[in-house]
């Protein structure tokens, strides 16, 4: 495995880690930027229609990504010329582990080992699996963790999702499209989205939602295939027949990469940081929701964008 190097490694590339590489990048095309991680496995991706991105009318989350991976190709075209390699370069990789030196950081993939000079984490928040009983043994047969992804293999069967937030608004919205009856099975006592989405999906026929539901008493079951779903709402036991179960929870910041690197954290593990999303540790930045920004792209965005100008104006000292 041999040593490669660059400026700045960003890692995780999302939104965010793409936004911070366009504005690191366009500060200085000279600076040889990596983004690591796969872009279409992030959150945004998998959001379906998006409506709140300032000037754009309605797009499909996929569909937007593409448009930021392209952007980025070609400013990177733009800079570089046909001898040179690329400057600004995506890496289809998950960084595994993150340690520091006097004078670099080096990250490790599956197939790279490469020296970075400063590094921004944008990794957001991962997708909360193995905890509902049966989730495990009902994968690709039935449980699914994208309802933008599968929602349209159940089309005219009745389906749940679990979670809460706009992340499990927008996945109900798209499923009522396909699919003959939607539940919605939240822990909480509201569903904690924006308004104009709970507008629409009390105004959907085909959505229904159970409140407060404790999702250790959730079981998903079935033979070959799933069945149905059973929970507890108050002091009864429920039972809903469904074809398929999306389960879309959040998990808590996975800081695993970062484990022989001292950052500091808040009570519920996210990485603070500083006006210029610099944290603790000179030459670590971070952006998004791994640090507790909003789940909202246009924040996201702008938070990566920061971050991008703040590592470049940091190489320069």
């Amino acid at each position: 495995m041999s040593l490669e190097r660059c400026d700045i490694a960003i890692v995780g590339s999302g939104l965010t880690g793409m936004s911070a590489a366009l504005a690191a990048y366009s500060r200085n095309p000279n600076q040889i930027i990596k983004i690591f991680g796969i872009p279409f496995d992030s959150n945004t991706a998998k959001k379906g229609e998006i409506e709140n991105i300032p000037g754009i009318n309605k797009v499909v989350g996929v569909d937007y990504v593409q448009q930021v991976i392209t952007q980025i190709e070609n400013l990177n075209a733009e800079f570089v010329k046909e001898d040179e390699p690329n400057k600004l370069e995506f890496i289809n990789e998950d960084v595994t582990v993150i340690t520091k030196n006097e004078t670099h950081f080096q990250l490790i993939t599956d197939s790279r080992n490469i020296k970075a000079d400063a590094v921004i984490i944008s990794t957001g928040l991962p997708e909360l699996k193995h905890t509902i009983k049966g989730e495990d043994d009902f994968v690709h047969k039935g449980v699914s963790h994208c309802a933008v992804c599968d929602g349209a293999l159940f089309r005219g069967k009745k389906v749940a999702i679990i979670g809460e937030g706009n992340f499990v608004a927008r996945g109900a919205l798209f499923l009522r499209k396909y699919c003959r009856k939607v539940t919605i099975i939240c822990p909480n006592s509201t569903l904690d989205s924006d308004n104009r989405f709970l507008i629409k999906l009390s105004k959907s026929q085909n959505i229904s939602f159970k409140y407060n539901i404790n999702l250790e008493s959730v079981e998903i079951f079935g033979s070959q295939l799933v069945e149905g779903v059973r929970f507890q709402e108050g002091e009864e036991n429920k039972e809903l027949t469904v074809n398929a179960v999306f389960v879309e929870l959040k998990d808590k910041p996975d800081l695993t990469l970062l484990k022989d690197i001292s950052l500091d954290i808040t009570e519920n593990g996210y990485i603070i940081k500083n006006a210029k999303n610099a944290t603790n540790v000179e030459g670590i930045f971070t952006a998004g929701s791994i640090s507790g920004e909003m789940d909202y792209i246009p924040i996201l965005m702008g938070d990566g964008y920061k971050a991008g100008i703040s590592v470049t104006e940091y190489l320069k000292k």
